[in-house]
């Protein structure tokens, strides 16, 4: 908290701030002290925010110091000694008080310069406040100076400041001359602008805007750069090295011990926004590419449901009502994703050529994963036997209500992973299947993946069902496709047999069901 605090000697008001423990080295103390010079408490209150705003300014540009130290040469030294003596003029010439007062400084000075003069340093004790002071105001200019560079310049700065008394001096006799020691400091050398820093939000949302992405992918993308912000200590890709990068890896994996998978697709993540971002000239490098680790990928990370499974589930299933009834069945015979399910319309629930079919279409609750989400699944027989349509048409009328109200929409009004937790706990507490390598919803992908491969089902009617996006050639773009042609991937998912006994006949069209009231186009 930055207020103003009373000296508990003098009495008089300062600013303390603690200095940020990765700038420590950068700035050389542990905090920032500024005097207010007033006794005041309510001229202190009015001067603070100034003091407190140009010590947090100190820190931001220290931040920028924090790179690869370099080496100053004596012409820089000096020049930035002409700043600082141009600043301290600037703020005392006006009204320099006592000339005594600038004789004791210059004395203080000539006793720390003879003291450097003898022993050829300035960390000796009385000094040390002379070495912080040149770190601090290196690193306010945002300069990485190595430790050559900051005894260099904190030995001219004692000079500087022995110039600054004696001109101080003159001007509290009276004396407004020219200033004969302007002149000796050289000119900085005009550095080319610098680039304002480049938050990761600005950049994601240029990205966005033109690569279009699933909200989903986003989400994640923003995620990680708010990960590599966190550990990094600043947000700003124009600053991030190669070096940041092995510093972000690093510590993800030594310290926070995070998985190899996990870091390599933050660094990936990351990599693909900013390649974007050297294509359209917005960075000058991508300082991710090459970097992420290599993780070891384990194949069948995921089961699918064996038959055994499969009954447990269902029968479990056919004892609970709402979403607990219908998921565990319509994951079982449409390998659809749970967000896709979960989010569901009663109006999605269509009929077109006589046949019953899901019509999973993105809209603000369900974007999808990619453009290719969008499909109509069969009802494959055993749903409409098991007498599913008969619970859709007890639902409210309203084609807009949720198809499975039963789940307690988040916050956010989404219901995908309400559903998956719901699910988790009944599929591990009820129904006992606890096999890490089984997902609740997952699996019954990889099963269905398996079932159509027995029945011979076509590549491209594997996709429609199953959506996934696996263009073979120019003319899969062409038509349709099999993801409109629900009656025609009726003829494969048809094939696929039911782990259970149907509990009763029916046809297509919900036969002694009479399911009326299905919307067609």
């Amino acid at each position: 908290m930055c207020r103003p605090t009373k000296h508990p000697k003098t009495g008089v008001y300062r600013i303390r701030m603690r200095v940020p423990k990765d700038l420590i080295p950068v700035i050389g103390k542990r905090e920032r002290v500024d005097t207010l010079g007033t006794k005041d408490p309510d001229e202190a209150r009015k001067l603070a925010p100034e003091v407190c705003a140009r010590i947090a300014a100190e820190f931001t540009a220290a931040r920028a110091a924090a790179g690869p130290a370099r080496r100053l040469t004596h012409r820089e030294v000096m020049a930035l000694c002409g700043e600082w003596y141009r600043d301290f003029l600037a703020h005392w010439e006006e009204d320099p008080g006592d000339p005594a007062d600038w004789q004791e400084f210059a004395a203080l000075m000539v006793s720390k310069l003879e003291d450097v003069e003898q022993h050829g340093t300035v960390a000796l004790k009385q000094e040390r406040q002379e070495l912080a002071d040149a770190r601090r105001f290196l690193a306010g200019k945002g300069i990485p100076a190595d430790e050559d560079t900051a005894r260099r310049f904190a030995r001219a700065l004692m000079e500087t400041k022995l110039k600054a008394a004696a001109t101080l001096r003159a001007r509290g006799a009276g004396d407004y001359s020219p200033d004969p020691h302007l002149a000796t400091f050289p000119q900085p050398r005009q550095q080319p602008a610098a680039q304002p820093p480049l938050p990761a939000s600005e950049l994601l949302r240029a990205w966005a805007a033109e690569r279009k992405p699933a909200p989903a992918t986003h989400d994640k993308y923003a995620g990680t750069f708010r990960t590599i912000a966190r550990v990094l200590g600043f947000d700003d890709l124009r600053r991030i090295t190669p070096d940041d990068v092995v510093r972000f890896k690093r510590h993800r994996l030594e310290v926070e011990k995070r998985d190899t998978g996990t870091v390599e697709d933050d660094i990936r993540s990351a990599g693909t926004v900013c390649k974007w971002g050297v294509k359209n000239r917005l960075l000058a490098s991508n300082p991710f590419d090459g970097l992420a680790p290599k993780a070891v990928r384990k194949l069948a990370a995921r089961l699918p449901y064996d038959d055994d499974d499969a009954r447990r589930i269902l029968t479990a299933a056919r004892a609970e009502t709402g979403w607990l009834r219908w998921g565990p069945w319509l994951l079982c015979f449409t390998g659809a994703r749970i967000g896709e399910l979960a989010e569901l319309r009663r109006g999605d629930v269509r009929e077109e050529h006589g046949v019953a079919f899901l019509d999973i279409r993105p809209h603000e609750a369900r974007p999808g994963k990619n453009a290719t989400m969008q499909r109509m699944i069969p009802l494959h027989p055993a749903l409409i036997a098991e007498g599913f349509l008969a619970y859709v048409a007890k639902l409210p009328a309203d084609p807009s209500g949720p198809l499975f109200p039963s789940i307690t929409p988040d916050p956010h009004g989404q219901r995908d992973t309400p559903a998956q937790t719901k699910l988790g706990r009944w599929m591990r507490d009820k129904v006992k299947i606890t096999d890490p390598k089984k997902a609740p919803a997952h699996s019954w992908r990889h099963r269905m993946e398996d079932e159509l491969r027995k029945v011979r089902a076509l590549p491209e009617v594997v996709d429609a069902i199953t959506g996934r996006h696996n263009p073979r050639n120019a003319g899969a773009g062409y038509g349709t496709g099999f993801r409109g042609m629900p009656d025609e991937v009726l003829k494969e998912l048809g094939r696929i047999p039911s782990p259970l006994p149907p509990l009763q006949p029916a046809t297509m069209r919900g036969g002694p069901l009479n399911t009326p009231h299905l919307p067609t186009r």
